[in-house]
């Protein structure tokens, strides 16, 4: 039997699906079963955006389309991304993607390789040591403290630089810690990546997702990072548009072309419907991203709460994303904890080890996978069961 590529060996599927695959398996025997695993909302595509889709359809945008994107959604995302990003970009700075993953795969293929490392402050999402691994490329992990609240400093990263180093990976807000970055540690990490001539590669996935007081500042509006920095968008969560695989890298043009080359040689374009449906996204109503804020920003500190008044469990309120990111003191690993907790308490969560060594010892719930009444009875069944550890 012919044997896989070396570069495969060390890749791990995603955290988020190894539980989730004996939920489905409990689910169908009819076990009740509450999903507070996969960042995915439980929201569906907001009717307009539906229909956009519907009538590209029926209008026959279903053949091949400009492997960079149509010029109507990528105009209409420099106007979003001028309005709310501080970006002043051209149509040519944006490339479409099939979801925002492949753009941060085609990010890492198209400039990681043998003998290169990647800094990934952690924890951090669940694919970006593995996309760097698939590229032959090195993950070094900067460890985090929760003890810090997660702060990113200039001398955790620069500890971690040799002359090997080549990329820094930000990803704010932080999936799972919740973690909002402030100017202050943006201009930390901006100084190291031009005093070490890095490419930042920057994953804004919940930039809407921000909670209090708190702002969202795009790394890439900061002075001299426009040069450096590949920024990852995505429709996934603001639009609930998981299914459709839309996503972008925005950049400046010459660091766009490796992506592109990729691009071309691999997924080659959107679907013209389906960016279609992205342009009534970004121009129709925004009403329903405040909602759906406004009740994960509610939800946060309930669940939090309720976690924080059981022995053992310990939970930060989140400044930012979707999720909340307990730890824990009992004594199983988390993968372990996490089959548990399905066995017994019918919850999905995401083992924190998935999100690097420094997450082990941690759990992540998803806010917006399930309606918050079941995010909160999800939440009492992980108390009660934390509570059963106890005897």
């Amino acid at each position: 039997m012919p044997s896989p590529a070396h570069r495969i060996d060390n890749v791990q599927p995603p955290a988020t699906i190894v539980a989730g695959d004996r939920a489905r398996t409990l689910a169908l025997q009819g076990r009740d079963i509450i999903d507070l695993s996969q960042s995915s909302p439980y929201h569906v595509t907001p009717p307009h955006i539906v229909e956009a889709g519907m009538a590209a359809l029926r209008a026959g945008l279903t053949n091949i389309s400009s492997p960079r994107g149509e010029l109507e959604f990528r105009r209409a995302m420099a106007r979003k991304l001028e309005s709310y990003n501080d970006l002043q970009v051209d149509f040519d700075n944006i490339l479409v993607t099939p979801g925002s993953k492949q753009g941060l795969y085609y990010s890492m293929n198209g400039y990681i390789g043998e003998g290169d490392e990647v800094l990934l402050p952690e924890p951090t999402w669940v694919s970006f040591k593995q996309q760097v691994e698939l590229s032959q490329g090195t993950p070094v992990s900067v460890p985090l403290s929760e003890e810090e609240e997660y702060c990113l400093t200039y001398d955790a990263l620069q500890q971690r630089i040799t002359p090997a180093t080549k990329a820094l990976v930000i990803n704010n807000p932080n999936n799972p810690t919740g973690r909002v970055y402030s100017v202050q540690e943006l201009q930390a990490a901006a100084k190291i990546a031009t005093e070490h001539d890095l490419l930042v590669i920057c994953d804004e996935t919940y930039e809407y997702f921000v909670y209090g007081s708190g702002r969202h500042v795009t790394l890439a509006s900061l002075p001299g990072m426009w040069d450096r920095t590949l920024t990852s968008y995505t429709f996934t969560k603001a639009y609930a548009m998981s299914g459709w695989r839309l996503g972008c890298i925005v950049g400046p043009q010459d660091l766009l072309e490796p992506l592109r080359k990729v691009h071309e040689h691999t997924a080659s374009f959107v679907s013209p419907f389906v960016q279609a449906a992205g342009t009534a996204a970004l121009d129709g109503p925004q009403d329903h991203i405040e909602e759906w804020r406004l009740d994960c920003e509610s939800l946060r500190t309930v669940v939090a709460a309720r976690l924080n008044e059981v022995a053992g469990l310990t939970c930060t309120v989140p400044q930012g994303a979707t999720f909340a990111f307990p730890r824990y003191s009992a004594n199983h690993s988390s993968a372990e904890l996490a089959m548990s907790m399905i066995e017994k308490a019918g919850v999905v969560v995401t083992p924190g080890s998935g999100f690097g060594d420094c997450g082990e010892g941690h759990f992540r719930i998803a806010l917006m996978r399930s309606p918050s009444d079941r995010v909160l009875e999800g939440t009492d069944r992980i108390c009660r069961f934390f509570e059963s550890l106890q005897g």
